[in-house]
């Protein structure tokens, strides 16, 4: 008995030094694609998905029916700067909330992303059987142009990244995943409290509106000024007619 545990824990630890992670660039030197575009990973290996640039989701696909969900995994949307926009940004002063390399990821991520990070965005998905996956960006027309890959393709079929290729080529619409799930998201940081723009939002537009008040006030102020000038010149006028008069 004793001997079957410990050659059950040996077997877990060797799985565990064997599993592998394999890492795909999405949307490398600005393009739409992922890099590489098929990958053959084993049970318990990790496939970390790296957000080089633009805005792109990682979505598990039927490879039956192009750019359409299949349940499996979805990131998001995930925008990340090119390295040299990360490297601009982190000589700047830290900035809270949206700005021109910060921007906020669309749908339901609720998220920013911080282009100060060293390292770049990422989604890691662990592998649970050898079965091919088929993965597409459901970012605009991303998919339709060849933003798709396959992990543990076939040679054939459906799952052939060349089949699965042109069935996206040919898909009328690109659908988005309706929610984040199947996989653990990296080096993202959350949204600023709402009511902090707001905030400044409503400070920015007070300001004008005060100096509109003031303004205004001031103009007052010299119509009735100017009013009461001529309320006096009327009264000494009528004093020097009578005056006259008698």
């Amino acid at each position: 008995m004793h001997f079957a545990k410990s050659a059950a824990f040996a077997l877990m630890q060797s799985a565990s030094v064997l599993a592998a992670t394999k890492q795909v660039m999405v949307g490398p030197n600005g393009g739409l694609t992922f890099s590489p575009n098929t990958v053959t990973a084993a049970v318990g290996d990790t496939v970390q998905f790296m957000f080089v640039s633009q805005n792109h989701t990682v979505t598990s696909g039927n490879p039956n029916a192009g750019c359409t969900p299949n349940g499996l995994f979805n990131s998001g949307f995930v925008p990340a700067p090119g390295a040299a926009a990360a490297g601009a940004a982190a000589a700047a002063p830290a900035k809270a909330g949206k700005g021109k390399n910060n921007k906020m990821i669309r749908g339901e991520n609720a998220i920013y992303l911080d282009p100060r990070a060293a390292a770049l965005p990422s989604f890691s998905v662990q592998v649970k059987d050898t079965n091919p996956i088929t993965v597409y960006c459901a970012q605009a027309q991303h998919c339709q142009v060849g933003m798709v890959m396959v992990i543990n393709p076939s040679t054939t079929g459906a799952t052939s990244l060349a089949a699965y290729q042109a069935k996206c080529a040919a898909a009328k619409a690109n659908t988005p995943a309706k929610s984040v799930n199947g996989g653990a998201l990296a080096n993202l940081i959350k949204t600023p409290a709402a009511g902090t723009a707001k905030a400044g939002t409503n400070a920015a537009a007070a300001a004008p509106a005060a100096g509109t008040a003031k303004k205004a006030k001031k103009a007052k102020g010299k119509k009735a000024a100017g009013a009461g000038g001529a309320a006096t010149a009327a009264a000494a006028a009528a004093a020097a007619a009578a005056a006259k008069g008698n």
